[in-house]
């Protein structure tokens, strides 16, 4: 601005000289020079103008910006104080799913609900219809504090209501992981659980650095994790491909975990209290170690997860109801589980990435007798399973936030497991007792295929279809599922 002002000078020295005679005034050079000055004159004044606004401007952000330095300085305070956190974040997600199952057969899902035998009525029915619509909503709320740079905790808060068809149709791979996080998946409108409540505090160790965590944890946080199938919220809704369907998972209790964790490796150990109870907590132990290593594959990075697990609740063996059908000895139904699984995941190129997972369980389980056959669960009717699939970034079609998904979910059969429907052995003296029917067995298999459209910058929508063939390892033509999804975050 000070070169403008230096101009106008120059040119009223000037004009002044021009206008010491008469005859120079009348001459157009002179009149030209005039015009010339009004216009610096002109862009002065709109030079100044812009010159006022954007100093304005810059001390409306400085302000701003102090404000937010003020709210974020972990300084003391004039008092003396300091907060009580270093950081403190809030989280919100509501869900909401829409489902319709297709070609259901309903006698096939009355029948496995009673191990086989015929309901006695139509009261005993758990399932009246092929096709049937199902909806669910939920809530969830979390809260994030760092207390330094070493401390933390969390809190989550779910609340939802709500039908997960997996109640009514039986299969090994399931349809919707815990109704889009609704906890309990069947609830009264309004009902709220603390699902997660937490304290976290690492330490450097030898270039890594040590973790420990204590509360009410969620295991599969820490284990088992995948890149690509993971989030029912945001990937596949199955919990074929959410979980290792072959681990018999605890769910939301009491837990410690310790890790190790260095730049290309880390070991987890975890324990969660396996039923829940809050009640004589070490019991029913739900212990699991993990191996995990972070790689890169022409220069794509990806992840492989090796874990060993325990699950101490009380099952029954195959054997001890093979005794019950050929001696009438009573079931003791006291075995524990264990067994191992992977979890991997590899980025082949930008936006292309693929899964696997594998999991295998021993000791022969049948799952769980309560007190009757109508009452048995089989939860154990497969030994190994086994998922695979892709994952496509919307960025490979103009579409950054957007993700195509493709899963496919086989489950091998426990031989004992065959035998009992079809009726071999000494399974065969099932089929004698009044109201048992028997049935063909297949493996089952069941593939999923999602697309997530960024909606807006905190909605996603996202239509999802599903086939079972085989459900619960019982012969049939298999099953659609159509949904569609919708989440919001902020």
């Amino acid at each position: 601005m000070k070169r403008v002002w230096l101009w106008v000078v120059v040119c009223l020295v000037i004009l002044g000289s021009l206008g010491t005679g008469a005859a120079l005034a009348a001459d157009p050079e002179v009149e030209e020079l005039k015009r010339m000055l009004r216009q610096v004159l002109e862009e002065n004044q709109r030079l100044a103008r812009k010159v006022q606004e954007l100093e304005r401007r810059l001390n409306a952000y400085e302000r701003r910006e102090e404000r937010m330095e003020k709210q974020l300085r972990v300084e003391a305070a004039p008092s003396g104080e300091k907060p009580w956190y270093q950081r403190l974040e809030v989280g919100l997600q509501v869900a909401g799913l829409v489902q319709g199952a297709l070609g259901v057969d309903k006698d096939l899902a009355n029948v496995h609900a009673h191990a086989g035998r015929e309901p006695a009525g139509a009261t005993d029915l758990v399932l009246t219809d092929e096709n049937k619509a199902y909806g669910a909503a939920s809530v969830d709320l979390d809260f994030t504090a760092d207390f330094s740079d070493r401390d933390r905790a969390y809190l989550l808060l779910e609340m939802g209501s709500g039908k997960n068809p997996d109640s009514e149709i039986p299969s090994f791979s399931g349809i919707v992981d815990e109704a889009l996080s609704m906890v309990p998946v069947e609830t009264e409108d309004g009902d709220v659980r603390i699902s997660e409540a937490w304290y976290e505090r690492e330490w450097p160790l030898y270039g890594g650095k040590f973790r420990f965590r204590a509360g009410k944890i969620d295991i599969t946080t820490e284990v088992d994790q995948n890149e690509y199938a993971n989030d029912e919220n945001a990937q596949f809704m199955s919990s074929a491909f959410v979980n290792n369907p072959a681990v018999e998972w605890a769910s939301y209790s009491f837990g410690m975990v310790a890790a190790y964790e260095a730049s290309h490796w880390s070991l987890t150990l975890g324990y969660e209290d396996a039923d829940s109870s809050w009640d004589n907590l070490f019991d029913y132990p739900f212990l699991v170690a993990q191996l995990a290593m972070n790689t890169k594959f022409r220069g794509h990075p990806g992840h492989y997860r090796f874990y060993v697990w325990y699950q101490g609740e009380k099952h029954l063996k195959w054997d001890d109801l093979k005794d019950y059908f050929a001696r009438g000895t009573e079931p003791e139904n006291e075995d524990s589980a264990w067994g191992f699984g992977v979890s991997f995941d590899q980025e082949l190129a930008e936006g292309v990435g693929v899964f696997f997972r594998y999991g295998w369980r021993g000791d022969d389980l049948v799952g769980y007798w309560n007190t009757t056959l109508d009452d048995l669960d089989f939860s154990y009717g497969f030994e190994q399973a086994v998922s695979v699939g892709v994952s496509l970034s919307g960025a490979l079609w103009g579409r950054a936030q957007d993700e195509l998904g493709l899963g496919w979910a086989w489950f091998v059969l426990d031989d004992d497991y065959r035998d009992y429907w079809e009726g071999k052995g000494v399974f065969a003296e099932r089929l004698t007792l009044p109201g048992e029917i028997r049935h063909d067995t297949a493996d089952e298999l069941h593939m999923e295929v999602y697309y997530r459209f960024q909606a807006g910058e905190h909605l996603a929508l996202t239509p999802d279809f599903q086939y079972t063939w085989n459900p619960a390892g019982l012969e049939d033509d298999g099953f659609w599922v159509l949904s569609l999804r919708g989440v919001w975050e902020y």
